[in-house]
């Protein structure tokens, strides 16, 4: 009705289209819309985009970490297949297409990933890469998702850029010099930049805000 209307605008918990495209990506609306099964009721709150955005880039950074640890400055090779794909999300969206289960199925497997690459467990790491590259194709949440240590001539001629940037970093580390590593990274981080360290050394990828 027009009054529940009016009430639930007071209480803020409704958002037009408009108005989610003005406060989050794309993809982060499609997260948060598959939040709830199309059927029901979802519900909104002022946190609620807030936390889609946190949910998407848990799986953007687990991403990004697992193919600069299997694949490197190369091409990940990977191919969607149906063999990468879970059979429990499967199950989900075969299920009315319930993208909530799917969802958490999502999730598992990036928590999964990310106990294999603390453990340098490579190969877990590569299949739960897969497995979530298949699944955010699936759910559509892939549109920015391409490798982001492709082959191209840019991105090798910033890659040689920025590993000399690290490796002056390094050193600077290494000779305490803690101010002038601090000054490197802070530069990256004002350019985009996004550096992260690991028992491997230091990995960048490019800062999706």
């Amino acid at each position: 009705t027009f009054e529940g209307e009016k009430m639930s605008k007071s209480i803020g918990n409704t958002v037009s289209p408009s108005q989610m495209l003005a406060e989050a990506s794309p993809r982060v609306g499609r997260y948060y819309l598959g939040q709830a099964h199309y059927r029901s009721v979802l519900d909104y709150r002022p946190t609620s985009l807030q936390e889609a955005a946190a949910a998407v880039e848990r799986i953007d950074g687990f991403i990004d970490k697992a193919r600069a640890k299997v694949y490197g400055t190369g091409d990940s090779g990977f191919v969607l297949n149906r063999t990468s794909m879970p059979a429990a999300f499967a199950e989900a969206m075969d299920d009315d297409l319930n993208v909530p289960q799917a969802l958490a199925v999502l999730h598992d497997t990036v928590r999964a990933g990310n106990t294999a690459l603390a453990a340098g467990n490579t190969e877990a790491a590569r299949d739960a890469l897969h497995s979530v590259l298949t699944m955010t194709m699936a759910l559509g949440l892939d549109a920015v998702q391409q490798p982001a240590t492709g082959n191209s001539a840019e991105h090798a001629a910033l890659d040689t850029l920025i590993q000399g940037q690290l490796r002056e970093r390094k050193a600077a580390r290494s000779a305490k010099d803690w101010a002038r590593a601090d000054a490197i990274r802070d530069a990256l981080t004002a350019a985009g930049i996004a550096v992260e360290d690991t028992a491997d050394g230091a990995s960048w990828s490019l800062d999706k805000g």
